[in-house]
């Protein structure tokens, strides 16, 4: 059971990824939740939907994920959601030509964006039962993924908040590759593509007059290169691609899409075998006007019925 839990991890806000393992294939009949802590500094909005060329932003927040895994048509399925609590202090300097420059800081607190899930194997990943997993050869799997994101708390009165006020549908198609056979020392190379479509905003907090917020869809790439170094602890070597979501306000556009990579390095241990603890780094690496780095935490406790599965 030590192995079986590393593969469910998923669940994070958007400009970070969902992190290492969350894309490995896993066995029916696990219900667990995966908490996180993600002290960020970036020039992205808390969501990290949308960049603001400028800022300084600093975010605090803790996404929780519930999930459950269960076989559908003999293939593994799982059904999750994800809340975001957390607080973001945004600063950003505002001044004359000449002359001192004001530093300006604005705050909000309550949830950034959430999201409800529902993830399927397309090839290579049946309904296994736990008990059964560990002696199942490691195999090529790759999965369907829709994700529908909800707005975080929101005020449009205010200029700087945590919630976006429209909606996300986030197709996926992530996918594990083993580059070994030994589970115990496991090396796995997980690529994630994904597509974000975005409603549109219309009661943006801003000072201007605009009476619409719109966003281009906006594509990522996650990629995670890790090693079981034993049966307990591994290291990750992560990777993140992102390219469009430019802002238009009334039909102008804002100049802010994206074109960046980001990358980290990360560890995970097992405590026990229902429980897992996780902790990486990572930052903008290049790109054009991103600015961003990442501490994050993870903890992952699952349990699974034996005698019944």
């Amino acid at each position: 059971m030590g192995l079986v839990i590393l593969g469910l991890c998923a669940g994070n806000i958007f400009a970070q990824g969902d992190g290492s393992h969350s894309y490995l294939l896993s066995p029916k009949g696990i219900t667990g939740v995966n908490a996180k802590w993600l002290s960020l500094d970036q020039n992205f909005i808390p969501a990290g939907t949308a960049m603001v060329p400028g800022a300084e932003i600093r975010v605090d927040v803790f996404p929780i994920t519930i999930f459950h895994t269960f076989s559908l048509g003999g293939k593994i399925a799982q059904a999750y959601c994800m809340f975001n609590p957390g607080s973001a202090i945004a600063r950003a300097k505002i001044g004359p030509p000449i002359g001192p420059i004001p530093v300006y800081e604005l705050s909000a607190s309550g949830f950034s964006d959430g999201f409800i899930a529902f993830k399927i194997g397309l090839l290579g990943a049946p309904a296994i039962a736990a008990r059964n997993f560990a002696q199942t050869p490691m195999q090529f799997s790759l999965f369907a993924d829709l994700r529908y994101w909800y707005s975080g708390t929101y005020d449009a009165n205010k200029l700087f908040n945590l919630g976006t006020n429209r909606n996300i549908v986030q197709i996926g198609f992530p996918m594990a590759i083993p580059l070994n056979r030994n589970r115990k020392t496991a090396t796995w190379l997980e690529i994630a593509p994904a597509l974000d479509i975005f409603t549109d905003n219309n009661d943006p907090a801003r000072a201007s007059s605009a009476k619409k917020l719109e966003q281009a869809p906006l594509f990522l790439l996650e990629n995670h290169l890790s090693h079981n170094f034993n049966p307990k602890l591994w290291g990750t070597v992560n990777m993140r691609f992102q390219q469009g979501g430019q802002t238009a306000a009334d039909g102008v556009k804002d100049g802010n899409s994206i074109s960046a990579v980001g990358g980290g390095l990360g560890l995970g241990y097992q405590l026990l075998p229902p429980l897992s603890l996780s902790m990486d780094y990572g930052g903008a690496l290049f790109g054009q006007q991103a600015k961003g780095s990442m501490f994050r935490i993870s903890m992952v406790f699952a349990y699974a019925n034996l005698k019944k599965n």
